[in-house]
């Protein structure tokens, strides 16, 4: 389709605008006269542009400048209503149920309406949500993404709709993605550890978690200092089976050895059952095993002992992935190309690893 020379600039810039090439909002765009010179063309058709990203929403007059307009409307101001779908990995867990909470929020600021659901881990399931939102009509999706091979990931650029991530990107192509930073969070956990005379290590972690930062940066830190974590004290656990959960723990906290157990949990509901079983078996925390999560859940605080874990930002990720989409969709990209946004985390340290 013959695309005329206005139309291509206008694309272009629609795109270097999103990527903050122009500057952050409210800065001054370039004059009709400076982008007639810049893009080679006349007056008229560099006034044609300016009016037509205007009228897009992506500029906006400020008495004789132009200036890039902000990614969200003020409430209750948006031009039309739109519909978004929010795809959580398991809305049992009290994480992505907070998460789907602040994405809403955001949502209903702009006059915009969510629709929420879960994959619970499975990749079928979350196609099948993913398809789900699309014939529903949804102007854009934000995932916690359970696809982690190549073929699964190629799911993702089939779809019509803008999509951004939250929690972990696609390895094997480049989207739009808020992140926190796993890798040192864990590395940050094994150095509390070590630190805190532990000399013999075990991991939790959720079965089917392909690529798990989290434990990839707990055993790289726990090498560097010298230590093993031996495969046999890998548990890789399905959440929702809770009787196999307290099969494998219980298991691991019997045969644990002579020295002092330091036990580092893909999220807090494993720790939480991890405090529960050493309870229970009357083992002592932290004198004999300390146990850690990741997440610092609402009740991660009220565990006995005292649960130590990984805080993160939650509110921010969710706005920041919510603001990510809406420039997707208001600037007319679909998914791939994208940016990540990192969130930095911070370690918690509770009696369950450091009694008094």
């Amino acid at each position: 389709m013959f695309e005329s020379k206005a139309e291509s600039i206008v694309r272009r810039l629609r795109s270097q605008i999103a990527a903050g090439e122009f500057g952050s909002p409210a800065e001054r765009f370039p004059t009709t006269r400076d982008l007639a010179a810049q893009e080679h063309v006349s007056l008229k058709t560099a006034f044609r542009i300016v009016c037509r990203l205007r009228d897009e929403g992506i500029l906006e007059k400020a008495g004789r400048a132009y200036r890039i307009a902000p990614v969200l409307p003020a409430a209750g101001t948006s031009a039309r209503p739109l519909l978004l779908g929010f795809l959580a990995t398991c809305l049992e867990s009290p994480y992505f149920a907070q998460l789907a909470c602040h994405a809403e929020e955001f949502a209903h600021s702009v006059g915009a309406s969510l629709i929420i659901a879960s994959s619970n881990y499975d990749f079928a399931t979350e196609c099948e949500r993913l398809r789900m939102f699309c014939r529903q009509g949804v102007a854009g999706i934000l995932v916690c993404p359970w696809a982690s091979t190549p073929e699964q990931e190629a799911f993702y650029a089939g779809l019509p709709v803008p999509w951004v991530l939250l929690g972990r990107k696609l390895e094997t192509a480049e989207c739009d993605a808020v992140l926190v930073d796993n890798q040192r969070a864990a590395q940050r956990m094994a150095r509390h550890l070590i630190e805190r005379g532990i000399t013999e290590f075990a991991y939790i972690g959720q079965r089917g978690k392909v690529n798990d930062r989290r434990l990839f940066g707990f055993r790289a830190e726990l090498a560097a200092a010298g230590f093993r974590l031996p495969e046999k004290n890998i548990l890789r656990l399905d959440s929702q089976n809770h009787e196999q959960c307290r099969s494998a723990i219980g298991g691991l906290l019997k045969k644990r050895g002579s020295g002092r157990l330091g036990v580092f949990c893909y999220h807090d509901l494993f720790a939480i059952r991890c405090l529960n079983l050493c309870l229970r078996l009357g083992i002592r925390v932290p004198a004999e095993v300390a146990v850690a999560g990741f997440d610092d859940l609402p009740g991660a605080a009220e565990t006995y002992p005292p649960l130590t874990s990984v805080s993160y930002p939650v509110r921010d990720m969710a706005r920041l992935a919510f603001e990510s989409l809406y420039a997707r969709i208001k600037f007319g990209s679909a998914g791939g190309g994208g940016i990540c946004r990192y969130l930095d985390s911070q370690l918690v340290v509770r009696e369950s690893t450091a009694g008094a």
